[in-house]
């Protein structure tokens, strides 16, 4: 069968594990201030070298010192380093003055699990060789709207992007593919737009002829923002709990994810966006000859939660380091989102690969500095993320009175219910007293044996009475928990410190060994030349703002452009998405990546606007197969079809995949927005100290069905009941990611072979057409799951498939009827987890 059950994945899909961009940055942000700040006096050339180990360079922990090498990696428990760093032999203790903390030995674990990542090449600490010049690195030239070249073929001469793409095809021999299948073309359009697939409807109606009106209409609706925005969630390490290992309930996180969605969804001018999340909350002062800015306003305020919600550490104990760590965070966020570049290394040293000075990292971190991103207290010891009363129109002040009005009624009637519960425990303590003294006073009578039984009864009225009397403190103490969500408008986000500050150098990173003062300002290497002078009173977020978004500053565009390729695409034009250092990869149509760029500026930043003109290239619309281009010696001449002569197919992300099984089961629930953490369910929330989630967290009814993007996502890992998810490649919510690592890996094609949630959706897509006779029945099911009608021989195998499990089932003695019903969901699980499914061609 074409799509039959695919077991035979097992045997195909083996384990991939490379060390890549990502890897490498946690080493720099997260690895090496560690290795510097308490292993580098020890251990670092150019100091008196301690058991002859050194760890400024990967050389040195793999020739190892006296006792061999420091690590082996992938095995933390067989690495010296750990088991220096546990202090589990008093004979090995490192550092040797004080036990580093939990989270930072768990930094060294997580390290040397993931392989040991280490970019450095041995070079001596101060030494910068290999440094790119500004005048030699493509990326922080200005823009150059380079003329289209001519093509002789009239289908590629329409617009632009195809005469650049052709161009270069031709240049190398090599022919393009031919216009995907209008089902084929459709599904992807969907997929790519709105992260589901289409309706046999919608497939139906489709006119090839008349692509642009389904792309208007995609970009027109509200899942449109429900797909994009989680691209960029991905980037800001969205989550809806606090602390780096913690399920600390991150209350009002919501407002920022559904920021997100809006921005996309109004398509919100790129600059725009970029402003408002990084100084949404400031109020521009007057100055001479500018006249002072409007008030901040909600939407503004909540913005800068891209600053605000993060990673922290929140229990550090040093503070002025924990400061650092999170400016620290905020330069490499700002860098890796806006510019494509990796300032992190400057917090220690000068870059060494791209023109950017330790100087240009302490000048960005005067400006975050002057940023208030922690404030206040969770439980007295933790940090809590700043939060911002949000300014409110009469209407919405109206609304938050009813909400607080419904809220003090909720308590009242549990503590009345509570008040009720305790006196009836206390009366019914007294009548069992009384009953027992009874049964004493008879019992040399021969006892009661109605007493007996009373004395049950009034026992078991005791603990339900008890058991409400525990329910309704729990529901009380979660409450009082979550008093200030549920009675006020807040919004976590940043603000400005009272007076703005530049920062010292940090020398080796540490935040209490401090060098030259750094004024704030931007790195000299990129453009504007002329960056924009600072407020008086400011942090300069204002400034940073309009820094990036000059029309002068050639990453801003080419960045986000070149993300917007990836996610169409599947492969940016500037395949390290994140990196356009040069350590990055060169653009594979330098001309196009400028031309796409300039017209975006020009056109006013409209990310719709962007996506629309590449949707309606024949670039995009290509199949993914080219038999011409593989006669032509396609495969080894650009075996990464970097050149672009057919479509990439790739798997679905995580979340696509889990709402399309949904959508196509008929279990999807559309409803949008608002607060999802189930505190409301008894035992998820455990509200005593910082309050806390369980792994095993139960979902309510009401938010199980809903879209991935709107389900809580935590740090660490998603919930126990999202572990679906899990499996294919979601990005840890710890990191920044912009492009997320896909992995082919034997436990995917278990997991979709045992899952309970992909056999409850088999189940559910069985039950949808089981009024249909088996005909129409397995077209209907083929129709819905794979966006297409079974040719006679699928109809055929499929038909077979079905009899064979009914008859299989019938010798094992399941009951009658029974067999036929479950055939059926097996045959849609085979669906459902095979490559037309899960692919998107």
């Amino acid at each position: 069968m074409k799509n039959s059950f695919p077991l035979w994945i097992l045997s195909l899909w083996a384990a991939l594990y490379v060390c890549g961009a990502e890897d490498f940055r946690f080493f720099e942000q997260e690895v090496r201030p560690l290795l510097v700040g308490h292993c580098y006096k020890c251990h670092s050339r150019g100091e008196k070298v301690k058991g002859g180990l050194l760890l400024d360079s990967k050389t040195g922990w793999e020739k190892g010192g006296d006792s061999g090498p420091a690590l082996v990696p992938g095995n933390p428990g067989a690495s010296l380093l750990m088991k220096a760093v546990l202090y589990g032999d008093k004979d090995l203790q490192m550092p040797p003055k004080e036990k580093l903390d939990e989270g930072k030995v768990e930094v060294f674990r997580e390290w040397i699990a993931m392989g040991a990542p280490d970019p450095r090449k041995g070079e001596a600490l101060g030494k910068r060789p290999g440094v790119a010049k500004v005048e030699d690195l493509w990326s922080l030239q200005p823009l150059v709207e380079a003329k289209s070249p001519e093509v002789g073929d009239p289908d590629w001469s329409g617009n632009a992007v195809d005469r650049f793409v052709y161009y270069r095809l031709a240049k190398e021999g090599l022919v393009p593919a031919k216009p995907a299948g209008p089902a084929t073309l459709l599904r992807r359009l969907y997929l790519d737009l709105t992260g589901l697939p289409p309706t046999p409807e919608d497939i139906e109606a489709f006119d090839a002829g008349k692509v642009a009106a389904v792309v208007d209409k995609l970009l027109a609706s509200e899942a449109f923002g429900d797909k994009w925005a989680r691209h960029w969630l991905d980037l800001m390490a969205y989550a809806d709990t606090l602390g780096v290992g913690r399920s600390i309930p991150a209350l009002e996180a919501w407002r920022y994810r559904d920021y997100v969605v809006h921005a996309f969804n109004s398509d919100k001018p790129y600059n725009q966006f970029v402003r408002q999340q990084l100084s949404g909350d400031i109020k521009v002062p007057s100055a001479p000859g500018v006249p002072e800015g409007p008030d901040p306003t909600a939407e503004g305020i909540i913005a800068t939660g891209f600053l605000a919600i993060g990673p922290w550490e929140l229990v550090g104990g040093d503070k002025v380091q924990l400061r650092m760590d999170v400016v620290d965070r905020q330069i490499n966020r700002v860098g890796k989102a806006f510019l494509g570049m990796t300032f992190e290394c400057g917090r220690c040293h000068d870059h060494k690969f791209d023109p950017f000075t330790q100087e240009d990292y302490y000048a960005l971190a005067g400006i975050f500095k002057s940023t208030v991103t922690l404030n206040g207290r969770i439980d007295g010891v933790f940090n809590n993320i700043n939060q911002h009363q949000l300014p409110e129109s009469p209407e919405e002040l109206m609304a938050r009175a009813g909400r607080a009005k419904a809220y003090l009624e909720e308590v009242a009637g549990l503590e009345s219910q509570k008040r009720e519960a305790d006196k009836k425990v206390a009366s019914l303590q007294k009548e069992i007293a009384a009953t027992k003294k009874r049964q004493e006073e008879l019992a040399t009578e021969g006892g009661d044996p109605g007493l007996d039984k009373e004395l049950k009864r009034l026992e078991s009225e005791l603990d339900a009475q008890k058991k409400v009397s525990g329910e309704c403190s729990g529901k009380l103490g979660v409450l009082k928990y979550v008093r200030h969500s549920r009675t006020k408008s807040l919004a976590y986000g940043v603000m400005d410190t009272p007076e703005p500050m530049d920062a010292n150098i940090n020398i080796r990173g540490n935040a209490h060994q401090l060098g030259n003062l750094v004024p704030r300002g931007f790195p000299h290497a990129i453009a504007p030349k002329e960056p924009p002078e600072f407020t008086r009173g400011s942090s300069g977020r204002v400034q940073l703002a309009e820094w990036i978004t000059d029309k002068s500053n050639p990453l801003a565009a080419r960045v986000w452009v070149n993300r917007v390729w990836y996610h169409l695409f599947g492969s940016g034009l500037v395949r390290t998405v994140d990196n356009f250092g040069s350590t990055g990869e060169l653009p594979s149509h330098p001309e196009l990546l400028d031309h796409l760029a300039a017209e975006f500026v020009k056109e006013g930043w409209s990310t719709k606007k962007l996506i629309r003109k590449i949707l309606l290239t024949r670039t995009w619309k290509q199949s993914s197969s080219n038999p011409e281009a593989l006669s032509s010696m396609a495969q080894e001449k650009d075996p990464g079809n970097r050149l672009l002569w057919r479509a990439n197919r790739r798997r679905m992300e995580a979340e696509a995949l889990r709402d399309s099984m949904l959508f196509v089961a008929g279990k999807l629930d559309m409803s949008r927005g608002g607060p999802c953490l189930p505190y409301e369910i008894p035992g998820n929330l455990s509200p005593g100290s910082t309050g806390s989630f369980k792994d095993d967290t139960q979902f309510p009814p009401g938010l199980k069905y809903r879209r991935t993007l709107y389900l809580p996502q935590k740090r660490k890992g998603p919930f126990d009941e999202l572990d679906f998810i899990r499996a294919f490649d979601l990005p840890d919510t710890n990191n920044e990611t912009g492009q997320r690592t896909v992995t082919a890996v034997p436990t995917q094609a278990l997991y979709l072979a045992n899952s309970k949630f992909v056999r409850e959706m088999a189940a559910a897509l069985s039950a949808r057409f089981s009024d249909l006779q088996e005909p129409a029945r397995i077209d209907a099911i083929y129709r819905h799951a794979l966006n297409h009608r079974p040719d006679c021989q699928e109809a055929a195998q499929a038909r077979q498939f079905i009899e064979q499990i009914r008859q299989a089932l019938e010798k094992e003695g399941k009951a009658p009827g029974e067999e036929e019903k479950t055939a059926w969901i097996r045959f849609c699980h085979s669906l459902l987890i095979s490559n037309a499914f899960l692919f998107r061609s």
